[in-house]
């Protein structure tokens, strides 16, 4: 539940940004947008729950975008229940209301949320492939292979990507070996950004450079980091971990 709130915070910080502009329009010229003020009554339902109620917070949500059938409805779907219910629940929401079938902004997400339910857990891995400096480089040279591997879909500039690293380079020293490896997949990056980081951070896995959308399109990520845990015969085991999650989801398919 905190970090619900910690989204909402973000969301209404959004909310007076230029990003608002395009989320929900002025009706008239010099007119004050009010995203804010449509997330109001959201705002005051959520207040009202318990910090460690995340069923009951969700439920509210998910309460308010089936009410508001408008702008504020589709951001609250597009930037929140995208990363809080199962990816069929929000097809199926999304599909069930007119407003939602004909917004252009949902049913260009929804072609990515598709993709992951085509990349869930328990699926097949999905190849692709990036090239730098004349060498090309697939996932499947490392996913397949009889490894459990954990990738993790990253970028320079993003800054929770680089909090995570720390956690997967403990990750991967502790736990490396014939049976785990850890890679990288440079995701919208420059290539020079990337390796000044990997120097900066001291990254000693793998990495698959310069792979921009290949991979994101691929697996349906919208955001990273995206950290990903593959099986030894390439099907995915887990998907969105963080944290804490990874060790435990590595520890746990290693027993």
């Amino acid at each position: 539940m905190k970090k619900l709130f910690a989204m909402l915070a973000a969301l209404m910080m959004m909310a007076a940004t230029s990003y608002a502009q395009d989320a929900v329009p002025a009706t008239k010229v010099g007119e004050k947008n009010d995203l804010q003020t449509m997330l109001k009554p959201l705002m005051e339902k959520l207040e009202g729950v318990d910090e460690n109620d995340d069923e009951q917070a969700t439920k509210i949500i998910m309460e308010f975008a089936k009410e508001n059938s408008n702008e504020a409805g589709v951001y609250v779907v597009t930037n929140w229940l995208a990363h809080l219910i199962k990816t069929d629940e929000l097809i199926k929401l999304v599909d069930e209301n007119e407003y939602f079938k004909n917004n252009e902004k949902i049913q260009e997400a929804k072609k990515t949320w598709l993709v992951q339910l085509e990349t869930a857990e328990g699926k097949m891995f999905k190849d692709f492939e990036a090239e730098y400096e004349g060498k090309v480089t697939k996932l499947s040279d490392y996913v397949g292979k009889g490894k459990y591997v954990l990738v993790d879909f990253w970028a320079s500039w993003c800054g929770p990507c680089r909090a995570e690293i720390p956690n997967l380079i403990k990750v991967y020293n502790q736990y490396k070996g014939e049976k785990f490896e850890v890679l990288g997949v440079a995701t919208w990056d420059k290539p020079e950004d990337t390796k000044k980081a990997i120097e900066q951070m001291g990254i000693p896995y793998p990495q698959i450079m310069n792979a921009q959308y290949a991979g994101s399109n691929a697996y349906g990520i919208s955001g990273i980091p995206q950290i990903i845990l593959f099986g030894p015969d390439g099907k995915i085991v887990k998907r969105n971990l963080r944290g804490e999650g990874v060790e435990k989801a590595v520890v746990e398919a290693l027993k």
